[in-house]
């Protein structure tokens, strides 16, 4: 086996291999401003009086700044049609102590001062806005829901969170291998299919360990990663590389044909794996491949799943947890209000990318045991990076 001076075997030697770092953005800071209040809530000089009577005014109602009251007494006008007569002459003087001596001098007032009788909802348009405002509480109470159970986030995408998700999504872009099931080219995306079959005669090495570098790659593209304390990143390695590779070859997934296609092009569908080690290995992701491409997901989110998959704080042995906890927080936030702000109609989404982390980590842990059976029997079938994926973390 292949050591390097600190005892890290081949994920050492990988994660040695000059990197590409990538820059963090930073957000400008933004200057605060005092939040606005309406005059007729800024009691600092006194409440707003109603231009009809002179009370106490609650805010604007039907185009004027009125009392409660006023406000009533012109709705039951206009709702009623009801008609007045004045004993005065129409001279009478309206404040909140004659308001309700004379109706039609308090209605013609409310006129005066630029009351808007077409803004009076009538029956019809009265039972439309009481159902709007019952979905709207309905769909608040159910966000509520949501936030308190954590599966929607309260703020936007800042420009720090824009810059990461940028730099994931460019990672993913540049170690993602070249087959992809849209392929407008036959022989590209399916070499030789007739000939080739799932046991193929190359050894399993040529096939896994490409897609393993590809993720070591991924990984020390991902800011904040290199950053972490050595043994912790091959740790994170070690214990996301199965969950990763499975989620690559299921963003693959054709689901017209029902068929997988793995890192050197081959199309695999259930009826090829009869046998062998890679049939045991490719058969678990079957389901999981279905299920991912029912939620039809971008790019850019199969690239923040992958991060996910990596920094993941909870991973037993870290030396500094705290500090991938840290970074594992910065990263969820980022995903989720990148989340919010593509799919605002579908809150549930979010909750549903989640979920495959655990099928994800379900899959790795039957390969875990797979593989220790297969070294027991064939070892000379597993290659050695393989290996060591699961040597110290089998079932983590």
């Amino acid at each position: 086996m292949l050591c390097n001076e600190e005892g890290d075997g081949l994920w050492g030697l990988l994660l040695q291999e000059e990197s590409l770092h990538v820059g963090e953005g930073r957000a400008d800071g933004e200057e605060k401003k005092s939040p606005y209040i309406p005059s007729y809530m800024d009691l600092s000089n006194g409440p707003e009086p109603c231009v009809v009577c002179g009370d106490a005014a609650t805010g604007y109602h039907y185009r004027c700044m009125t009392c409660e009251g006023c406000k009533g007494f012109f709705r039951r006008t206009i709702q009623k049609k009801l008609s007045y007569y004045c004993k005065w002459n129409e001279e009478c003087i309206i404040d909140k102590t004659t308001r309700n001596q004379c109706q039609q001098c308090r209605y013609k007032k409310c006129l005066n001062v630029g009351m808007a009788p077409d803004l009076v909802l009538n029956e019809s348009q009265r039972k439309a806005k009481r159902a709007l405002i019952q979905e709207n509480r309905e769909k608040r109470g159910r966000e509520e829901m949501l936030r308190q159970t954590g599966l929607i986030a309260n703020n936007q995408l800042t420009d720090h969170e824009e810059a990461l998700i940028r730099a994931i999504l460019v990672a993913h872009k540049q170690t993602s291998h070249m087959y992809r099931r849209e392929s407008s080219s036959g022989e590209e995306s399916e070499p030789d299919s007739k000939k080739q079959k799932l046991e193929d005669e190359k050894p399993l090495s040529e096939i896994m360990t490409p897609s393993i570098v590809k993720v070591v790659e991924f990984a020390k593209r991902i800011p904040g990663f290199t950053g972490l304390h050595h043994d912790d990143q091959i740790l994170l390695l070690k214990t996301c590389c199965m969950e990763i590779m499975c989620l690559r070859v299921a963003q693959k997934f054709d689901p017209d044909s029902q068929k997988l296609i793995l890192s050197n092009g081959l199309r695999v569908g259930k009826s090829d794996m009869d046998h062998g080690v890679l049939s045991e290995l490719i058969e678990p992701i079957f389901d999981f491949a279905v299920s991912m491409s029912r939620l039809q997901l971008t790019e850019t989110e199969m690239a923040l799943l992958a991060a996910v998959l990596l920094i993941a704080g909870d991973r037993p042995g870290l030396k500094e947890a705290k500090l991938v906890e840290t970074l594992q927080d910065s990263l969820l936030t980022a995903f989720q209000h990148f989340i919010n702000e593509s799919r605002p109609k579908t809150p549930v989404h979010w909750a549903k990318i989640l979920m495959k982390i655990t099928d994800l980590r379900t899959i790795s842990a039957r390969h875990a045991e797979r593989i220790m059976c297969i070294k027991l029997d064939r070892p000379n079938e597993i290659p050695q990076i393989f290996l060591e994926m699961f040597d110290d973390n089998a079932l983590v």
